[in-house]
């Protein structure tokens, strides 16, 4: 069984999968991007031809990242990010190739079809505003042109991203035909009830 978390960027994510490490001794824990991933490759978004490129090369560290997936399915897995990332962080960058919102996450999915769908997906669900200041909280170096925030995490990118999460989340079965379940968490509260919740879901399966 394959469970990813997903969430906009300071929705607590990582934070979330560290508690259940400590919780759960058998479940193997994977992420994306995977430790492979060549981060120095990674176009700065200069022109629009930018954001296929690395639409490209997260779905390659994707695709590479099956092996570990598929020597591991026997077990429950659990994927920090995976598949729908890059639908709703790619995908406002490079629609502007495709005439509507669903022909490219049709186009995202298509490129991806040799992938392991997930069976399950707990989305961390949290406001915009409350995300970019938990961001700037935790940010401890400036990385982005002496910028805290990087371009997608600005507030117009962020709010783009959070679009495509919720639509694809509400129209999942216009685009997948595998029944996926989709579990939201209100992730604008404590982290210890956010912690309770995913750790009766999971202890549920």
């Amino acid at each position: 069984m394959l469970i990813n978390i997903e969430g906009i960027d300071g929705s607590g994510k990582t934070t979330l999968v560290n508690y259940l490490k400590t919780k759960f001794n058998n479940i193997y824990f994977t992420r994306e991007p995977t430790e492979n991933f060549e981060y120095n490759n990674l176009k700065r978004l200069n022109n629009k031809y930018d954001s296929i490129y690395n639409f490209f090369l997260f779905t390659y560290d994707r695709i590479n990242h099956q092996e570990e997936i598929k020597n591991n399915i026997d077990k429950i897995i659990i994927s920090d990010r995976y598949i729908t990332s890059s639908i709703a962080y790619e995908g406002p960058l490079i629609d502007q190739f495709f005439s509507n919102v669903d022909e490219t996450i049709n186009y995202i999915l298509s490129v991806s079809k040799m992938i392991i769908l997930p069976d399950i997906i707990i989305y961390l669900d949290l406001d915009i505003d409350t995300a970019i200041g938990r961001i700037e909280k935790n940010r401890k170096n400036l990385d982005y042109n002496n910028k805290i925030l990087s371009i997608l995490e600005e507030k117009n990118n962020l709010k783009d991203v959070k679009i495509y999460y919720d639509y694809f989340f509400n129209n999942l079965k216009k685009f997948v035909s595998k029944d996926i379940k989709v579990i939201k968490i209100d992730a604008n509260r404590d982290k210890n009830e956010i912690f309770n919740d995913a750790y009766k879901i999971i202890k549920n399966l």
